[in-house]
Parts: C-alpha cells; structure tokens; sequence
C-alpha cells in the first residue's frame, strides 16, 4: 500500500499545488520556484473550500492527498503547497484555522507542505511589493496608506485596489503578473510592509 502523502518513487520530484483558483496557484508558483528551483511543479485544478469544510474538512482531506497522489504520478511526491483565502481580518480565527488546517494536513501527508492561508486574500501578500504594480503598468502607483503597513488587517484588499484610479483597474488575473514582476531581477523584491500570513507560508516553504 502506498503511504500517506506518497507516490511511487521515480526519477522525478514533483511539487503539487492547491487552491482556490487558477490565479492564487499561479502566485505560489513564483514563490515556490524561487525558493526550489528545478523542482517540477503539478496543479490540482479542483477547488477545495478548506475553510468552509468544518465536519467535513477530514472527507475533504482525503480527497486532497488522493488528487495530490494522482497530480504526482510516476514521480516522488516531494511536497505540498495548499492555498486558502481566509477573507476575514480577525487574529484569532486566523490562529484557530491554521492550527486546524495545519494540524490535518500533518496526519494526511508524509512530505512537506507549506500552508497559504492568505489574510485577507492573496491582494494583502501582492500589496507588499508596490514596486511590482508600478513595473507591471507604469499608472499604477499603490496609495501611501498601505505601503510599510501590516497589510494582514487590511479588509478585502481586492477591492481596495479596485478603488484606485487604475486604468485598467485591478483585476484577478493581475495577480500572477504582478507577483511575476516582484522577481524581475532574479531576487524577489524586499517586502514594503508586513503580512504574517505571507511570512509563515514562505518560512514553511524554505524549511523543506
């Protein structure tokens, strides 16, 4: 029987990446590139609401580790990288869902995994970098009220930039490039602010 979290072993390793949505999976991947470099990288195109499972995050779990077997086949599955979107500004319940999300992703799966659990949203982490937005679309120019703030207490970031006078205005499908741009010069931008979400997800990514 094939253990928990694993594949059979081949010549390939193999990172799988979950999420919400094709556009958060592609912002991780920039970030898990730069920190492993050469590992291939496998998506599961599925939505699991992680945060909205409460009796059936275990179900749901299982179904995690079997379409992560399946993402890695004939490979070595050598690690996991789950993105969930909090989309609520509260300590405490960030607190109280990670250790949960943390806690089963433990007992399902042997390999590594790093925890995306983005508060508010995935925005928050992009907003660190203002320099990426501006090198993305030479208009766009973060407000000053967020740059060198904890951006984890800021409420629906998403729309936060939508309410600058962007042309065009901000949409989803940016986010992958302007997190592309944050690696411009082969070195990921200095954050500009804070984001304890953004902070714990990378230390669990370079401590594989």
């Amino acid at each position: 029987m094939t253990p928990k979290g694993k594949t059979g072993r081949g010549t390939r390793r193999v990172i799988v990446v979950a999420g919400e949505g094709d556009n958060d999976r592609q912002v991780l991947q920039h970030l898990i590139r730069a920190t492993h470099p050469g590992t291939k990288i496998s998506n599961i195109k599925r939505k699991l609401a992680l945060t909205e499972a409460d009796k059936q995050l275990s179900p749901r779990m299982d179904e995690l580790r079997r379409l992560a077997q399946a993402a890695a086949v004939g490979a070595e599955l050598s690690g996991i990288v789950v993105h969930v979107d909090l989309d609520v500004v509260d300590e405490a319940r960030y607190v109280k869902v990670r250790e949960r999300l943390t806690s089963e992703l433990r007992k399902n799966f042997s390999c590594p995994f790093a925890l995306a659990l983005a508060a508010f949203e995935t925005e928050a982490w992009l907003m660190q970098f203002p320099k990426a937005f501006t090198s993305f679309n030479s208009g766009w120019t973060l407000k000053d009220k967020y740059r060198g703030c904890d951006l984890t207490k800021v409420d629906k970031p998403k729309e936060r930039l939508r309410e600058h006078s962007w042309k065009p205005s901000y949409e989803e499908s940016h986010a992958p490039l302007v997190m592309e741009k944050a690696f411009e010069n082969g070195t990921l931008m200095e954050p500009d602010g804070q984001n304890r979400s953004y902070q714990e997800f990378i230390h669990e990514l370079r401590s594989w």
